[in-house]
């Protein structure tokens, strides 16, 4: 981890694998919020969730190194049978139309392309952990994969038609940028469904009753996932500041801000579980627009082309 990631990490206990407090957003000053942090994150290490780690570290590596190709993405797959046999069902699949069949993974980076079957690859095996089919007030977590893809599609479009930049990693930030909230709907349910109850009844937005609930929000969680996971800096900083732009600097600020702006445009559209609903800061999104060099008409026509996808993608059976 670089050193500058290092200053931006919120200081959290070592060590601690007790079990987190049934009363974790009790603010007695018995607990702080850091070591509930450490708790929750010691938790999730050994927890369902952390069955993605592997794949998805891997191909965040392959994604960011240069020298990486077919064969390393090959491997990688091959080492997970049922993602293997997905990918394979997908590439086979009327969406993509291809007259032969493809009976192997590189047959499919082949056909399908290499990119492609990269990125497949990483949202198939992402969106395992939003498989649970519970829900709760308007929460549901088939809803945020739906939420989360589309910001992952919106980010990456983003991307390749104003910066003419591929965005694989802005790609993967989307499909991450809420892991914190499942973390919640996992080992936190009473104090998320108390949260999920207290923003519907006050028409406040999610991340504000979390810290009240909580003493920290999904960002701050999804942060620390990703650190532990050890993804590149940009990619941690932005999880963590997608609803907090205004904490972007240096050398990552394009990508936090697009990773803001793709997730306002998301929510404001209404795609999927949105968790800021009641309260939009329209000054801040044009000002981050403004700093991007980015049109409103065109992140406009960006998150039609999104719903496009999504639609398309509903269609084929595969969202």
């Amino acid at each position: 981890m670089t050193e500058t990631a290092q200053q931006d990490k919120l200081p959290i206990a070592k060590g601690s694998t007790e079990e987190i407090s049934s009363h974790v957003g009790d603010h007695d000053g018995s607990v702080s919020s850091n070591d509930k942090l450490a708790r929750l994150v010691g938790k999730i290490d050994k927890s369902d969730i952390s069955s993605i780690k592997q794949v998805v570290t891997k191909l965040v590596e392959i994604i960011n190194d240069p020298n990486s190709g077919a064969k390393e993405l090959k491997d990688v797959i091959d080492k997970d049978p049922p993602l293997s046999a997905r990918l394979l069902k997908r590439a086979n699949s009327a969406y993509y139309g291809y007259r032969r069949k493809i009976h192997a993974i590189q047959d499919a980076i082949v056909c399908v392309g290499f990119n492609t079957v990269r990125e497949l690859a990483i949202s198939q095996k992402v969106s395992e952990v939003f498989q649970d089919n519970s829900s709760y007030e308007d929460y549901s977590r088939p809803a945020l994969w739906e939420h989360s893809f589309a910001v992952a599609l919106c980010s990456k479009l983003t991307y390749t038609k104003e910066f003419r930049q591929p965005g694989e990693n802005i790609y993967v930030a989307g499909l991450l940028h809420d892991l914190g909230i499942i973390a919640e709907d996992q080992f936190l349910q009473n104090e998320f469904r108390l949260a999920l109850e207290e923003s519907k009844r006050n028409r406040q937005n999610l991340p504000d009753t979390e810290e009240k609930t909580l003493g920290f929000n999904h960002s701050d969680i999804g942060r620390e996932i990703a650190d532990s996971w050890e993804f590149p800096y940009e990619l941690v900083k932005a999880i963590g500041s997608h609803h907090d732009p205004e904490k972007a600097e240096g050398e990552s600020k394009r990508f936090i801000l697009t990773l803001y702006i793709s997730d306002y445009v998301c929510q404001r559209n209404e795609i999927g579980y949105c968790d800021a609903p009641y309260k939009k800061d329209e000054r801040l999104y044009y000002k981050c627009l403004k700093e991007l060099g980015i049109k409103g008409m065109a992140m406009n026509l960006i998150v039609e082309d999104v719903q496009k996808k999504i639609s398309d993608l509903k269609s084929a059976g595969w969202l």
